[in-house]
């Protein structure tokens, strides 16, 4: 049910009026007033909460990427540290009683972490061959059959 009002409006606000109500070809102002009350009103429906939740974590995940990248590296290298220890540790208990603990770098040192190094290599190479091996199957399935000239039969 429609009620009547009155409203003072400057003269800005009427040419919006009444440019809104040209080009939407409603018939008064009033409708043209009641369409933008609506759309404001259908605005502040939409959910807006998790768009902008997924914008800020988009604004944060580049902010940190560059340090999550260094903790990232850096756990890397203690895991890499972790297994170069162990492997020394492992091959000085298995072969003698220890009395004494030897802080310098050792030829034993040096060639554990060339090992480490290796084996790190080694994984790399293998993950990147079967990466290739899967693409290269993948692109032989969609491969078209093609039929050499020779063995085309034309008919004249």
């Amino acid at each position: 049910m429609k009620k009547r009002k009155e409203f003072l409006l400057n003269e800005s606000t009427i040419n919006i009026l009444k440019q809104y109500q040209d080009e939407r070809h409603l018939r008064t102002m009033t409708e043209a007033l009641t369409e933008i009350v609506d759309e404001h009103r259908h605005r502040n429906d939409i959910d807006t909460t998790g768009i902008v939740i997924k914008e800020i974590a988009k604004q944060v995940a580049g902010e940190l990427s560059d340090v999550l990248t260094r903790i990232r590296l850096g756990a890397n290298n203690a895991d890499r540290n972790s297994d170069i220890i162990i492997m020394l540790l492992n091959t000085m208990l298995g072969y003698q009683p220890l009395s004494t603990l030897i802080t310098e770098e050792t030829p034993q040192l040096i060639k554990a972490r060339q090992i480490e190094k290796d084996r790190i290599a080694n994984f790399r190479q293998r993950k990147l061959d079967r990466e290739r091996k899967d693409k290269e199957e993948k692109d032989l399935s969609y491969q078209e059959t093609t039929i050499p000239e020779d063995d085309l039969i034309l008919s004249e």
